[in-house]
């Protein structure tokens, strides 16, 4: 059985271990099991800093190779396959764990996330060496066993018809049930093998990442039957089926997601980027922009680039000046707005602004993972 953790909803963690404690206080069995929490947290901040900047150095590297800027020096696809592959298993997971965490839900546990980081590292590193090599196929098999047995223990979320977290489970499921199929066709018909990859990673996003995001911020759901039938219709849409009802799915699923715009208790940037994302996908559904590769690549970049991330911040960074959220918002619109206007036969100038946009993400970035501010005695960071 893996090892899992159930947390009060209250707070996280790790976050705080109070002021003012005597020795006999430091002593004893509550406090040193606060601090031991807190040095974990700690250290899950520099691993997750690590993977994040990891993830964008690599995309970063290779718009501007295909800019014009320098050699790839690797292979292509193979280091497609990294960068993707670390943004899911090293960064937007585990941001999902600390989601689920603060809200009361299990996750997986310390032995549990050790294992889970091992094979991370291990399949990101099988993909630069080999692509879908043996390192890169036993690295993941671990990772998917451990979403597995994620969505076994948040089964009974599934009961709840308000909360974002109860698309969670099913969507696991759904994207592990693509890859057996992507391994089958990946050499023997490459071009479907992309639509199912991009089946996976829209139920990841949609089904699993993105209500993970929202439910973090406090966003209210749609009944979660209907919405987990949006989410997985609109995978389909954007993969290996699209046709009038998927794209009614991802039309429903892209409403939801506008209507965050009108929920008040929601920063305004956060509001803007979560509707600019439903209007884009109602958009795509509707015809107005092609659901070509182009389209799809920019809108899942600035989903994951722009509000998942910064939904997802407060989990473990402190809060940002708005100014800073406001210009991450922007860049990840800059990699995001010419992949789309490729797909409207634009071409001339795509490559070069999304390159630049990838570098201003990751300076970006940098500012938030090492910024440096004041804080006050006994305040949550």
């Amino acid at each position: 059985m893996i090892e899992t953790d159930a947390i009060s909803p209250s707070k996280p963690r790790g976050w705080d271990v109070g002021q003012g404690m005597n020795t006999s206080d430091a002593a004893s069995p509550a406090f040193i099991g606060q601090r031991d929490e807190r040095m974990t947290t700690n250290r899950i901040r520099w691993l997750l800093s690590a993977a994040l900047l990891a993830t964008l150095a690599l995309g970063v590297w290779m718009r501007a190779s295909l800019a014009g800027a320098w050699s790839m020096g690797f292979d292509f696809a193979h280091l497609r396959h990294a960068h993707s592959h670390l943004g899911a298993y090293g960064v937007l997971f585990p941001l999902a764990f600390l989601a689920w965490r603060s809200r009361g839900a299990p996750v997986p546990g310390r032995r549990t996330l050790v294992a889970y980081g091992a094979a991370t590292a291990l399949a990101v590193l099988g993909f630069l060496r080999a692509g879908y090599g043996p390192e890169a196929i036993i690295g993941s098999t671990v990772v998917g066993a451990i979403w597995l047995s994620s969505a076994f223990q948040l089964r009974r979320l599934m009961r709840r018809l308000d909360e974002p977290l109860a698309l969670v489970p099913p969507g696991i499921v759904a994207a592990m049930v693509c890859v057996p199929f992507i391994a089958m066709t990946l050499r023997k018909d490459p071009a479907f093998a992309q639509h199912l990859v991009a089946t996976f990673l829209g139920t990841l996003l949609l089904v699993v990442v993105t209500p993970s995001a929202l439910s973090a911020i406090g966003a209210r759901a749609f009944p979660s039957p209907l919405l987990t039938l949006a989410g997985l219709s609109g995978a389909l849409a954007l993969g290996v089926w699209p046709n009038v009802i998927t794209r009614a799915g991802l039309a429903g699923y892209g409403l939801w997601l506008a209507t965050v715009a009108l929920q008040r208790s929601v920063a305004w940037p956060l509001r803007a980027a979560w509707g600019l994302v439903g209007l884009g996908l109602m958009a795509m559904a509707a015809g107005l922009v092609p659901n070509v590769r182009p389209s799809v690549i920019g809108a899942l970049h600035f989903l994951v680039l722009g509000p998942v991330l910064l939904s997802l911040l407060p989990m473990l960074w402190p809060s940002q000046p708005r100014a800073l959220e406001v210009f991450l918002l922007a860049a990840a619109g800059l990699v995001s707005a010419p992949l789309v206007a490729q797909a409207l036969g634009l071409f001339e100038w795509t490559m070069q602004a999304s390159a630049v946009g990838g570098a201003l993400v990751f300076l970006g970035w940098l500012g938030v993972l090492f910024r440096r501010r004041r804080v006050a005695p006994g305040a949550v960071v």
